[in-house]
């Protein structure tokens, strides 16, 4: 057993209270591996609560079973509470609430790359498709109770980040800790219903409008749209229902990268990046000071959102393929 992983045990055998918090704008994994993070320790006995910026999320709300996902307080929770950071690439996406906390994470589990190691304890494997897989697998080997509500979340948070198992390096160890899971008591075909089949009426509306705003350039290996405060408001939704809408756009057979570009703040932009797996966006993303994954990447960029675009457009040319 290493270091890393000795202390994770002792922390979570050894203290009755824990705060789980994810990153913003959150997603599949970072609802999975929360909920089933805070699911895992309630089964031993402990008090946790799961927190994040942006609150819960209709979509998966279905998860949230015991376990109730909370708008990240401005004020610190009362008492001793252990801080645990799951998905979580750098500690700024924690939040500003938590940030205004001004505590120290005691355990920070991850599998983005670009992970400074920010915490106490910091159990990072970047091997590894989701922090879900993460949770699961240090639960497994510690012996931990991974009961049906809890293998239901981790389970979600696996499926979405690996796209329903299809991203690229897709390890062998993955699929048979989903199939642990499934053991467990996750109900595979009613999560990917839940998961992928639940829109809203609004939703849909959403993605078809971006769907028409859908621009292509460089003989269709680019595929990208602009987000606006005006789209939300024309069809009732806001930001955190665009998750993976990108996808749609690699539905295209000769789109290699797929972006999108939104304006959250005075010449503030936020990116999202996609890709095939032959190319590598993160350096793109890193232009604009952001990071991630080699087919998934994304940052802040104090830019306006027309400057960006092109931007984006000159940093992605040369990563691009010949037309097959």
């Amino acid at each position: 057993m290493s270091e890393s992983l000795r202390k994770l045990a002792e922390l979570f055998q050894d203290n009755s209270h824990f705060v789980i918090l994810s990153h913003v704008r959150p997603d599949g994994d970072a609802f999975g591996s929360s909920i089933g993070l805070a699911l895992i320790l309630k089964a031993m006995g402990k008090e946790a609560r799961v927190f994040n910026e942006d609150g819960p999320s209709d979509q998966y709300a279905y998860l949230a079973g015991s376990v109730s996902v909370e708008k990240t307080p401005v004020e610190r929770p009362p008492g001793s509470w252990k801080v645990v950071a799951v998905d979580c690439s750098t500690l700024e996406r924690l939040g500003e609430s938590f940030q205004g906390w001004g505590v120290r994470v005691d355990a920070n589990i991850d599998h983005h790359p670009d992970n400074p190691g920010y915490a106490e304890i910091n159990w990072i494997d970047s091997r590894a498709l989701a922090t879900a897989e993460i949770v699961a697998r240090t639960a497994l080997e510690l012996g931990f109770p991974v009961r049906a509500d809890a293998a239901a979340a981790l389970y979600v948070g696996i499926l979405t980040d690996t796209n329903s198992f299809s991203f690229r390096p897709l390890r062998p160890e993955t699929l048979e800790l989903a199939a642990a899971l499934i053991r467990s008591g996750a109900d595979p075909e009613m999560l990917s219903w839940r998961t992928f089949r639940n829109f809203s009426l609004n939703r849909f509306e959403l993605l078809r409008e971006i769907l028409n705003r859908t621009r292509f350039a460089a003989e269709n290996r680019i595929a990208f749209y602009r987000l606006d405060a005006d789209l939300y408001a024309k069809t009732g939704t806001t930001s955190l229902e665009v998750e993976n809408f990108l996808n749609y756009l690699q539905l295209v057979q000769t789109v290699q990268v797929a972006f999108m570009v939104e304006e959250v703040g005075p010449r503030v932009t936020r990116i999202s990046l996609r890709s095939i797996p032959a190319i590598d966006v993160r350096p793109v993303a890193a232009h604009f000071g952001g990071g991630g994954h080699r087919n998934a990447s994304g940052a802040r960029a104090p830019l306006p959102v027309a400057e960006v675009e092109t931007q984006l457009l000159e940093q992605i040319l040369p990563l691009l393929r010949s037309p097959s």
